[in-house]
């Protein structure tokens, strides 16, 4: 009986911690499967030692937010499966610079959320960055045959 009774205060508290955490569960958010919509114009590209990325600004008045992802493991990394780099709420901003690059391979891609959590996303951009490889200059007699 006493085992019984245990268990029932368990369970009771249990169901006493997740009602009173309403509050939170309401803040859990369930996103609709990315649709890939090459319109966003995302561009990502490798320079003086930071990748720039740009888009174009999304004009629907169900926007919510622009989430940048980074990965370098996922070729196409999506929010919030795969965190997120960079988050912004005004609609105005179209720019990010990471200036936080190790060598390796790296894919950026740009998912706009929207109000129904709708996730419009890029293309996934591949860059590569290899600090040791220096920048190539411009070619001489030599290089041609």
């Amino acid at each position: 009986m006493l085992r019984i009774s245990f268990l029932a205060s368990a369970l009771a508290a249990v169901l006493i911690i997740f009602c009173g955490a309403g509050a939170w569960a309401g803040e859990l958010e369930v996103y609709k499967a990315p649709i890939l919509v090459r319109a966003i114009g995302f561009t990502a590209r490798y320079q003086n030692g930071r990748v720039m990325t740009s888009w174009r600004r999304y004009k629907r008045a169900d926007f919510k937010s622009y989430r940048l992802v980074r990965s370098s493991t996922m070729r196409d990394p999506v929010y919030p499966e795969n965190g997120e780099l960079f988050s912004t709420a005004d609609r105005a901003v179209t720019r990010y610079e990471d200036a936080r690059v190790d060598d390796g391979i790296w894919y950026y891609r740009l998912c706009v959320i929207t109000k129904g959590n709708h996730r419009w996303v890029s293309p996934a951009i591949e860059i590569v960055v290899d600090r040791t490889a220096g920048p190539e200059g411009v070619p001489a007699p030599q290089d041609f045959e």
